[in-house]
């Protein structure tokens, strides 16, 4: 699912074309609706041959668009084609995003409403129009970057002070025992040697 308009820029009315394809290989497309944002409002519909349509406002403004196959004109698998919109002045954004539901023959609705935030594309990915791409790709790289950010592991302060206790006070404290028992053995052998020397 894809939206194209020649020439779009913001603040510009344009004419807004979905390329809508069939992709189930035992049903037809009978019916597709799109949902224009807030912002965006349809100024004319193109008539599209073998296809009734329809809209509707919603309080929130929101204007729904719905095309609906007449028999025989049903989209059938691995085909496509275009549904056209002229809206009014784009409103001052670097992209926007349209839902899109696409309806099959055997009763199963497809909804294309699913935007991407990083570089990996959705399944059913809502179709885009870019109207600043530097702006539009500095946004996914904004959405992408805490994803792409993990955990710092951060040192334990036991280990870094016992090193610092074996540095400054550990290795002192061996020696000062170190020395302390050589002094007490030294002692020990010199009043034993006195003791000795004064024996009959």
């Amino acid at each position: 699912m894809r939206v194209f308009a020649d020439g779009a820029k913001q603040e510009s009315p344009a004419t807004l074309r979905f390329r809508v394809p069939s992709e189930k290989a035992d049903a037809t497309t009978v019916r597709v609706d799109v949902s224009l944002p807030k912002g965006v409002t349809s100024t004319a519909i193109p008539p599209a041959p073998g296809w009734k349509q329809k809209e509707m406002s919603s309080p929130q403004g929101v204007t729904q668009i719905m095309w609906t196959a007449t028999a025989g004109h049903e989209l059938k698998p691995d085909a496509h084609r275009y549904f056209d919109v002229k809206v009014g002045p784009l409103p001052n954004k670097a992209s926007i995003a349209f839902d899109v539901a696409q309806t099959y023959s055997d009763g199963s609705v497809v909804n294309w409403n699913e935007r991407q935030t990083g570089a990996k594309e959705p399944e059913f990915p809502a179709p885009v129009l870019v109207l600043d791409a530097a702006a539009a790709k500095a946004e996914l790289t904004r959405q992408e970057a805490p994803a792409q950010q993990t955990p710092t592991a951060t040192a334990s302060p036991a280990p870094a002070a016992a090193a610092r206790e074996e540095g400054a006070g550990g290795r002192p404290l061996l020696l000062w025992t170190a020395v302390g028992a050589a002094i007490v053995s030294i002692g020990a052998v010199v009043i034993l040697s006195r003791g000795t020397s004064n024996r009959p």
